[in-house]
């Protein structure tokens, strides 16, 4: 594996959260190449038929064909020595412990802000898996999860960096791409899979966070940050 420019294989059925995740890890691995699957399907089709496998593989474990758990042991045949690191919207004790004892490379909730995601990543590409709770990991885990891995702790800050605390998740890049469209919350909600309150709470932290006083400037705002493409 070039670490330098890793394949991912990014499975949601939210293509605007596939979007923000991709963006998110691009950042990162700017050479990196990155494969989309919108469902189950899709996944096995480009774990059958699209060469070289990826380096690491970001599964959904809710999908509209398919429960990511359930199946994890078809892509893991499939994709033999590929990690595979499972993402949900909501982890906790029963998930943790059946994508451990399921051999996943991790499991991370997608509320996890940009620098968690980034140093699971790292983690389980240097064969260190890491399963976190729903709630924000300490500052300090980014190290600790590499420790005795492949990976350095210069090579963490130079991938992460003092940035990525300020990078929006990509749950936060996908609600903005909404915003831009003018799309209410409620819409968003169902879209993502959310509470209308989250999606109230997010879009109400990430105006005031980007000094905005509309839902249209925090899109304009996010934009000229490179956050969200148009």
């Amino acid at each position: 594996m070039n670490f330098s420019a890793p394949c991912f294989l990014l499975v949601d059925d939210h293509a605007l959260f596939r979007t923000g995740l991709g963006m998110m890890l691009g950042e990162y691995w700017p050479q990196a190449e990155l494969r989309h699957a919108g469902d189950w399907a899709q996944a096995l089709s480009s774990a059958r038929e699209v060469s070289p496998a990826p380096d690491l593989v970001l599964l959904d474990i809710q999908l509209p064909d398919g429960h990511g758990l359930d199946n994890l042991a078809q892509l893991q045949t499939l994709l033999p020595g590929c990690p595979i690191l499972l993402m949900s919207a909501q982890v906790d004790t029963e998930r943790l412990t059946q994508a451990q004892a399921r051999g996943a490379a991790g499991l991370v909730s997608k509320m996890a802000s940009a620098r968690e995601i980034v140093a699971v990543v790292l983690a389980a590409l240097a064969g260190t898996p890491t399963f976190a709770t729903g709630s924000p990991l300490p500052r300090s885990e980014p190290m600790r999860v590499l420790e005795g891995g492949a990976a350095s702790r210069d090579r963490l800050h130079a991938l992460v960096g003092e940035a990525a605390a300020d990078a929006p998740t990509p749950r936060q890049r996908a609600i903005l791409a909404y915003l831009g469209r003018g799309t209410p919350n409620k819409a968003i909600a169902r879209q993502l899979g959310l509470s209308e309150n989250e999606v109230r709470a997010e879009v109400s932290h990430l105006t005031e966070r980007l000094n905005a006083t509309s839902r249209q400037q925090a899109y304009a705002e996010a934009l000229a940050r490179g956050w969200v493409t148009p």
